[in-house]
């Protein structure tokens, strides 16, 4: 595994951020690229057909969805469902306070609950470790 796309809440972006720092180094210490679509690019109003068009770009080029799920977000699932039809694995992360998401639970590989940064960071790690061994 390579490159994992990073799917989060637009608007809840800088209460999420620290946590996103966190999935990101995880990534590093596994040689993997974050794609954090939220920080890496920017559309106007206007633009709506050409975000989408990006965003099913760069989830079909990754080799894996990492999900932050904590706020229940439509574009959010609309990627994890996009991930699942072309059979990409799916991390789900939550924060151990927020509500359990039925269907991206059941879409996801690999489901982590963290309540803090380091227990994501952590955790992660050991998931990332897993699926790289099941797609040797």
């Amino acid at each position: 595994m390579n490159t994992a796309f990073i799917s989060r809440s637009y608007e809840h972006r800088a209460q999420y951020d620290a946590a996103i720092a966190h999935v990101v180094a995880s990534l590093r210490r596994m040689n993997m690229e974050g794609v954090d679509f939220v920080r890496r690019y920017s559309f106007g109003e206007g633009q709506a057909r050409e975000m989408m068009v990006a965003t099913l770009q760069a989830i079909h080029q990754a080799d894996v969805l990492i999900a932050e799920v904590s706020e229940k977000v439509i574009g959010v699932g609309i990627e994890i469902g996009y991930a699942a039809a072309l059979g990409k694995p799916i991390i789900y992360l939550r924060k151990s306070d927020a509500p359990f998401s039925t269907t991206v639970g059941g879409l996801a590989t690999i489901a982590i609950v963290y309540d803090n940064s380091q227990a994501l960071q952590d955790k992660l790690i050991e998931a990332l470790r897993t699926l790289d061994k099941e797609t040797k």
